[in-house]
């Protein structure tokens, strides 16, 4: 449903449902707009920890039962819980912590400005908002004009209008805003101001729908991770190009030039020292730069959380599917390996015939030889001239048989049947360079599995080859360990 568009009996009937149409039939309404809009729309707090929140809380129900005793008998544990499960409050816990944060929703934003609409205002403005729209129209229409001359009749327009501005300024002539008009324009920068803060939350809200959707198709979709993956890059593009996307990505590089930055710094500070609005200036309109910029990036990192958590999720998924896999494979070993020796084994032969199809596609294309001139004229031999054949023998073999029985040994010498690539390092260093280092990294035996920790890093050194000094590499932390199943199925192999 289009902003000012219509709205029928059905999608009413929808409304009714959604969290800010209910919390505004709740019995403490008043309770929920009046504290949460304190604390996360006037004060914009994002992320506020539990005990802090539950703290301010428990304050305001006691103030409140002072003044009506029994009006609100519940700790303020409940309240917030009950807030949360209506989809008024998102509770979740942040990165690397242990306590539990607080955040308003959409729904609450969109409930706390259509309350604080309803009172009867002493002063609408109308004449800015008829300026604004005039000015949009223009932009509108001449940015979207093919024909150059008519874009060049409305810039000398404009610079008509400008000399003109120019020429009564010389003159004396000084034409001041009046008191009104300074309020009507002021109101509409603060009410805009705000109004951009809670499309923030909006964003946020959208982004974690999709997160959910796609958790959703990841748990219950039975095809591969590639199709699930492009699925949700889909999603991700077709918000990013959404009338949505496309303007908070905008106003983000807005925000994110210092010199834009400076400039709306100071006209906020102008305008709010100007004397026709000492008493109607709101000095919290100073900090709201601020709060856009810690809003937006908010929202990237939502993004960036989200994105960091779908790849946990199919990351898991993935290990999971590679146990299950692996397991099946061992099952069927055990069943071959307890079958050998029987005479009967179950099972029958087939004879398929196939037909070994080459499409026309497949032969490569006919390339004429190219001819090559040789010069056969005979060269004679210098016996001053000294050639360098060193590099013909300077190619280096790694014996990747010889690196496993390293490894070997060095699993079956240690008690917990585990061993280090530091340590076998250490024990046979290294004579042919990164070749040998990285060499380790292929060995592959029945007996031995390879377990790669990203996050724990390992400084080898280790001699240069045929140049003089050492070498650093900085490699992750890798452990052989030994694989019983794996050293049965070999050793049964092997028979």
């Amino acid at each position: 449903m289009r902003s000012g568009g219509c709205v029928d009996f059905d999608q009413v009937t929808a409304l009714v449902r959604h969290p800010a149409w209910v919390l505004l039939r709740a019995d403490n309404a008043t309770l929920v707009l009046s504290f949460c809009g304190t604390v996360f729309v006037d004060e914009n707090a994002r992320g506020v920890p539990e005990s802090v929140l539950e703290s301010r809380l428990d304050d305001r129900l006691y103030l409140l039962n002072e003044e009506k005793p029994g009006s609100f008998p519940r700790p303020a544990g409940t309240y917030l819980a009950e807030w949360t499960k209506n989809g008024w409050l998102r509770k979740y816990y942040p990165t690397g912590e242990d306590e539990a944060h607080f955040d308003a929703t959409a729904a609450l934003e969109k409930a706390v400005a259509w309350v604080r609409d309803l009172p009867a205002r002493s002063f609408i403005g109308t004449e800015s908002r008829l300026n604004t729209i005039v000015a949009l129209l223009r932009q509108m229409a001449f940015g979207t004009e093919t024909d150059p001359q008519t874009r060049i009749d409305e810039l000398r327009r404009e610079r008509d209008a400008i000399d003109a501005q120019i020429a009564r300024l010389r003159a004396g002539e000084v034409d001041m805003l009046s008191p009104l008009a300074l309020l009507d324009r002021y109101q509409q920068v603060e009410s805009t101001a705000v109004e951009l803060l809670r499309d923030f939350r909006e964003v946020e809200a959208n982004l974690r729908q999709l997160d959910v959707r796609l958790r959703h198709q990841v748990a219950t979709a039975e095809g591969g991770k590639g199709e699930q993956l492009a699925s949700f890059l889909l999603d991700r593009d077709e918000i990013a190009r959404s009338d949505q996307g496309q303007s908070f990505q905008a106003f983000f590089d807005y925000l994110l030039s210092p010199r834009r930055q400076q400039e709306l710094w100071e006209l906020l500070q102008q305008v709010n020292q100007l004397p026709q609005l000492e008493d109607r200036a709101n000095q919290s309109l100073l900090k709201i730069p601020f709060a856009w910029l810690e809003a937006a990036e908010n929202t990237q990192d939502t993004v960036r959380q989200l994105t960091e958590q779908l790849r946990r999720f199919l990351a898991d998924r993935s290990r999971a599917e590679d146990r299950r896999v692996l397991a099946l494979v061992r099952s069927i070993q055990r069943h071959v390996t307890a079958l050998e020796g029987q005479a009967d084994l179950p099972g029958m032969a087939l004879d398929v015939p196939r037909a070994h199809l080459t499409l026309p596609m497949e032969r490569r294309l006919y390339m004429p030889v190219e001819r090559i001139e040789l010069d056969t004229a005979a060269v004679e031999e210098s016996d001053d001239a000294e050639v360098d054949i060193s590099e013909l023998f300077s190619g280096v073999h790694v014996d990747t048989e010889a690196l496993t029985g390293h490894v070997l040994e060095a699993v079956a010498a240690s008690p917990s049947g585990q061993a280090n690539l530091a340590a076998i390092v250490d024990d046979h260093p290294l004579t042919l360079g990164l070749a040998e280092l990285l060499a380790y990294f292929q060995v592959e035996h029945p007996g031995l599995d390879t377990i790669v920790d990203p996050n724990h890093t390992d400084l080898l050194v280790y001699p240069r080859v045929h140049v003089p000094g050492h070498t650093q590499a900085r490699v992750p932390h890798v452990t052989f360990v030994r694989d019983e199943g794996g050293t049965a199925a070999g050793k049964a192999e092997q028979e």
